[in-house]
């Protein structure tokens, strides 16, 4: 969109010049912003493709961008240079109705280059008003970086959400038969059954439950290994409970330390 913008301005702009509505003036007026206009959409794309190498949870949430940015970007460029200039002379206004849309937009630009004019002076002229908006400037940044420590803007890149089930994945010690590994996911079943916001709890042993987004991303459902074990542990509605699935989870946790602790196994609260 942004190129396209940039050809038809800079197109309307050469006729109002030459005062004449012409094909050679809006060609060369194409021509004249051609290499800045490439250049420009050459370093989006070069500022998006980096997002690609972005590994771990994140990196499917990004690969996207990158990708579908890169391909818009490019279409973008091509679509500013073949069809734009089509399509402005294909419904080109007449000059008199450029030059009202040129005299509108000059009186617009006048008052608000008056504004900061009379503005910006006083900053530089006057050490008071100078003085107080740097002080201002100052106060307001602290402010906002005391967000972070007080909590009051959460800092995460992938917020949790109050969700009614998280799961629970276990990893036996290598060449345990599955009976071993459905044991201690019934053991562990048995100790958050005690959780009050717990409704039921499914045990998955020496295969994968079935998987969400977070499985998907996470390559849950390739688990297929007598040791390995999961649960899946489903919360009342969120509206009738006070805690938060987060919470709860973070409980699950330590709940079930002792009981993975005694069998040498390694496990993960999911969300």
């Amino acid at each position: 969109v942004d190129d396209a913008i940039v050809v038809t301005e800079n197109i309307y702009r050469r006729w109002l010049i030459d005062n004449k509505i012409t094909i050679a003036t809006a060609i060369d007026a194409v021509r004249e912003v051609g290499n800045p206009t490439i250049l420009a959409t050459f370093t989006v794309v070069a500022a998006l493709v980096p997002m690609a190498a972005v590994s771990g949870m994140m990196g499917p949430y990004m690969a996207p961008i990158p990708v579908l940015g890169s391909v818009a970007m490019m279409f973008s460029l091509f679509a500013a240079f073949v069809f734009t200039p089509y399509f402005v002379m294909k419904f080109v206004p007449p000059l008199n109705v450029l030059h009202k849309m040129h005299e509108k937009e000059e009186r617009e630009g006048k008052a608000m280059q008056a504004f900061f004019r009379s503005t910006i002076s006083k900053l530089l002229n006057v050490k008071a008003y100078g003085m107080g908006f740097l002080i201002g400037l100052v106060i307001v940044f602290f402010l906002s970086m005391s967000m972070f420590y007080t909590t009051a803007v959460p800092v995460k890149m992938l917020p949790l959400d109050n969700k009614s089930e998280f799961g629970l994945s276990l990893d036996m010690p290598d060449g345990t038969a599955l009976a071993d590994t459905a044991s201690t996911l019934h053991k562990m079943a048995q100790i958050l059954r005690k959780v009050p916001e717990v409704v039921s709890i499914q045990s998955y042993a020496g295969t994968a439950k079935p998987f969400d987004f977070n499985g998907l991303v996470r390559h849950s459902y390739l688990r297929q290994n007598s040791s390995e074990g999961e649960l899946q542990i489903q919360l009342s509605d969120k509206g009738h409970r006070d805690r938060s699935s987060h919470e709860i989870a973070l409980e699950a946790r330590i709940l079930v330390q002792q009981v993975a602790l005694d069998v040498g196994a390694n496990y993960a609260v999911v969300e």
